[in-house]
């Protein structure tokens, strides 16, 4: 498909270097740009946004300017708002179309007055969606596209009412894009209830794998997780470091035990305000940082096409979000490798990793009695900390099982990460098609 979209269009792409559609571009753009609804299962990294984006831009910029609300774009967390949002404007900035991306965690009354001022195109979360509309600001009757970006993220945590009830503002008669990794029931019966004859792109292999992405894994003692990562990151000198940890007071002990022993590091989790958050983003992207702790939802909104290293440095509660983390790395045909640190109590989830990829890690060995870390001062939420956190990173819950252990995930009004609250079971997702 060549690229031959309006003048606006066309120009703003070549100006960012457009020289070719991603497949995922190819497949989808024809669909939308016909005003079919779709399904798309695409892999973070593969241009899923310039999918949708270019379309919709395109198909606003050959019919008269609008003063209301045409298109809603659904988003899981205030990250990937800001980088879709970010998306849009490149690609629309020589249109006259006006957009405003709209997140908890930051005031609410200058998105008020931007939708009153007259907005084409909205991106947001969902909590601040409803936000909106319960202020009679966010009008949504006279929507042509409602997507759904990273749906399958959305549904896993705990959006689905609030999905629904968004919808509910729309008109019956629209055209719906919901774009996913993976394909649960909870998407399908979505699917069936609000979609016309959707049409299907699948781009996810049932490889599993993640071919160009070296995957191995540490067995460290109890206690030593700290002094193994300090000691990895010292030796393999990363470009770019991606590191996940389960909790967001894991994410900011961490970053803060890396930093006290001269690695710098920056961490993103949903207690920081709005402008840390963005602060930390805007680093690592830029190179000033070069490692990055994050929890899996914080990372959704994460665009960095030059990740060398993926550390698990504590194996995700999804086994599901194991694929979605080393994606990170080795995108765009580049080559990466995924690190994971285990205690030997955590193999046996490792092991339903495994089985779920259809692969064997590779295991390797660090030095016996690596030096201890120097630890910092200790503060209320390191003192809370459970497990020998004389050297970080405690030992795991559970005896290898998969288990979200005492908690589920929770809606956050806001779009932020989901908190572990009360009894659950494990959300499971079935790939079909």
């Amino acid at each position: 498909m060549q690229l031959n979209f309006s003048e606006p269009v066309s120009r703003a792409l070549s100006e960012l270097g457009f020289t070719e559609l991603t497949e995922v571009q190819k497949q989808a753009i024809p669909f939308i740009l016909q005003g079919e609804d779709l399904i798309a299962q695409s892999r973070t990294g593969t241009g899923k946004t310039a999918a949708f984006a270019i379309p919709l831009l395109e198909h606003l910029t050959s019919k008269p300017p609008q003063n209301h609300v045409q298109v809603l774009v659904l988003v899981p967390t205030r990250e990937l708002a800001l980088q879709v949002g970010t998306d849009f404007k490149k690609i629309g900035k020589n249109t006259r179309l006006r957009f405003l991306v709209a997140y908890g965690g930051t005031g609410i009354e200058r998105q008020i007055d931007m939708l009153r001022s007259g907005v084409q195109i909205v991106v947001g979360t969902p909590g601040r969606i409803i936000d909106l509309i319960e202020h009679n600001a966010l009008d949504l009757s006279r929507v042509q596209t409602f997507v759904l970006d990273e749906a399958d993220v959305m549904l896993a945590m705990g959006f689905v009412r609030d999905v629904e009830k968004i919808m509910s503002f729309t008109p019956q008669k629209k055209q719906v894009l919901l774009f996913c990794v993976d394909l649960p029931e909870e998407i399908m019966s979505l699917a069936r209830r609000h979609m016309r004859y959707p049409q299907h792109v699948k781009l996810v292999s049932s490889d599993k794998s993640a071919q160009g992405v070296k995957q191995v894994f540490y067995t460290v003692h109890a206690g030593r997780k700290l002094s193994g990562l300090i000691y990895l990151l010292h030796e393999l000198k990363p470009e770019r470091a991606l590191i996940f940890c389960r909790t967001k007071r894991r994410v900011s002990e961490l970053a803060r035990q890396l930093n006290f022993n001269g690695i710098k590091a920056d961490g993103i989790q949903g207690n920081l305000t709005q402008a840390q958050r963005t602060h930390a983003m805007e680093s690592f992207k830029a190179g000033h940082t070069n490692i990055l702790v994050a929890t899996d939802v914080a990372s959704r909104g994460i665009h960095v096409e030059a990740i060398s290293h993926v550390f698990n440095y504590e194996l995700p509660y999804d086994i599901n979000n194991y694929i979605h983390r080393i994606g990170r790395t080795g995108r765009m045909h580049a080559v990466g490798e995924a690190i994971s640190l285990c205690y030997s109590d955590e193999l046996g989830t490792l092991g339903q990793i495994e089985r779920l990829i259809g692969k064997t890690l590779e295991e390797k060995t660090l030095p016996q009695n690596l030096p201890a870390p120097r630890m910092p001062p200790f503060s209320e939420g390191s003192r809370r900390s459970s497990g020998p956190s004389r050297f970080g990173g405690g030992r795991p819950q559970g005896r290898g099982s998969f288990s979200r252990g005492r908690g589920g995930y929770s809606r956050d009004r806001g779009g932020r990460e989901p908190v572990r609250r009360g009894p659950s079971t494990p959300t499971r997702f079935t790939r079909i098609g």
